[in-house]
């Protein structure tokens, strides 16, 4: 295919050969107390027709968001949005979306749920029964016309939302996680039966836009892979997948495009040479902490399990196995083994996870000292220093001073998830202590009469 661009009335170049193209696109939005958070940053993404394109990246990344623009449920904040090199003002019509929870309405049939996709069409009801029994023909759904959802599997429940998704005729099939949902077996069965309708042309549907946390997914299916890399979200890797069909996850070259993409990602959020360790304001810092950087919003609770399965099967030294162990998706398994590295309990060169001497004297520790522990690593972090700072020299601090400075240090967070983060870890640490209702942050009373206690001793 090739592919042909020409200068559009704003001056960048439109790809006429794109059903459906972001130009230059960045999305930002309000948060609490007038601040705006950046979540995509100048993407310039078109999705060609006869390709399926997966976009994979961490949790927060923003991989949703940019789903949501193309089909037209969210406006940019700038940049365009063209369909069939149009600028698109509204919803897509060309698209159709199929989401990861099965979003379908309870007291209505199988018949009556894929009907619904049919509500914006001006058709008559002699045309709209007729779609509606070829969609479900295609999917196979053939007998439960008249079943509820409730009456059905996971998985025949997914086939409805498709159902819905196809009976439109769209151009773009636009799935948003939608087989993580479901069983291992139930999901790499819908998942050819997918790749076999688009192949087949049996439909309208011409191309094939999904949003994936699962590289091997990524790598069976798609065409076309990018790596949205976040805070904010920016494209990175892009990468062409011309494997034939049906793909072997066993095949060499499989498992080098999987590995290509693990390490992309794991490097992002796991580099291997963090900076040398320094000081600021008489506190050691730890490695990777000599600028502000954030912290991953995982509860304490999580970081403690998941060094108490580490210490519990050390055979899984790797962030592929712990994230199956542990039943989480990937993107979520490297916020929590970051969260980790950032306490210095784990080192993580290339894709293994292992213990530092910390992290067995950590796990191996009774609970007091524990806590006396986590608070010595939480005090290396810089984030920190914004909140313990103010309480050195005062006994409370409103929550929305912190709020500025956390936006300030870091604008392309979500300085809300953060602050209540850090207020969990350090109450764990017994550094601070909040009140939701005041929304005052305080040094704990035990901190308040120790530090009294000294200053009595001194003085006598």
């Amino acid at each position: 295919m090739t592919t042909v661009l020409t200068p559009s009335p704003a001056g960048t170049a439109i790809d006429q050969s794109a059903i459906a193209e972001l130009c230059n696109v960045t999305k930002t939005y309000a948060v609490a107390g007038g601040r705006e958070l950046k979540v995509l940053d100048q993407i310039d993404l078109a999705i060609h027709e006869g390709e399926l394109l997966a976009l994979l990246g961490q949790s927060g990344s923003g991989k949703s968001t940019l789903l949501r623009c193309l089909t037209g449920l969210t406006t940019p904040t700038a940049g365009r949005v063209l369909a069939y090199g149009k600028v698109l003002e509204g919803i897509n019509p060309y698209a159709s979306i199929v989401f990861q929870t099965f979003a379908l309405y309870p007291w209505l049939t199988v018949e009556q749920n894929v009907a619904v996709g049919l509500m914006s069409k001006l058709f008559t009801r002699a045309e709209k029964e007729a779609a509606v029994e070829k969609a479900i023909d295609l999917i196979g759904l053939n007998n439960y016309h008249d079943a509820y959802p409730r009456e059905i599997s996971g998985g025949m429940r997914q086939r409805v939302g498709i159902a819905r998704a196809l009976v439109a005729e769209p151009k773009i099939l636009c799935l948003d996680e939608a087989f993580s949902a479901l069983d291992v077996l139930t999901a790499e069965n819908l998942r050819n039966e997918v790749v076999t309708l688009w192949k087949e042309q049996a439909t309208t549907l011409k191309s094939i836009f999904m949003v994936t946390h699962n590289i091997e997914e990524a790598v069976e299916m798609a065409t076309r892979i990018c790596v949205l890399f976040p805070h904010p979200g920016r494209l990175g890797l892009v990468m062409g997948n011309n494997l034939a069909y049906p793909r072997n996850p066993n095949d060499s070259e499989f498992q080098r495009l999987v590995n290509v993409i693990h390490e992309t990602i794991t490097m992002q959020a796991l580099p291997d040479h963090p900076p040398e360790p320094a000081s600021v304001s008489g506190r050691p810092v730890s490695k990777a902490r000599t600028r502000m950087e954030s912290i991953p919003t995982v509860p304490v609770g999580r970081i403690l399990g998941l060094l108490s399965i580490l210490h519990d099967h050390p055979e899984l030294d790797n962030i592929y196995d712990i994230a199956n162990e542990i039943g989480k998706d990937y993107g979520e398994t490297i916020s929590l083994v970051k969260a980790a590295e950032i306490l210095e309990f784990v080192d993580t060169p290339k894709d293994e996870v292992r213990f530092t001497e910390l992290g067995k004297k950590f796990i191996n520790a009774d609970s007091d000292t524990r806590k006396q522990i986590f608070a010595e690593q939480v005090q290396k972090l810089r984030l920190f220093h914004i909140i313990l700072g103010y309480l050195e020299v005062q006994e409370e601090i409103e929550s929305e001073t912190v709020l500025r400075d956390i936006s300030t240090a870091l604008p392309y967070e979500n300085a809300e998830n953060v602050l209540q983060t850090m207020i969990a870890w350090g109450r764990y640490a017994g550094l601070m202590d909040y009140d939701a209702n005041t929304q005052l942050l305080s040094r704990p009373e035990e901190e308040v009469e120790k530090e009294e206690g000294k200053k009595e001793e001194i003085a006598s």
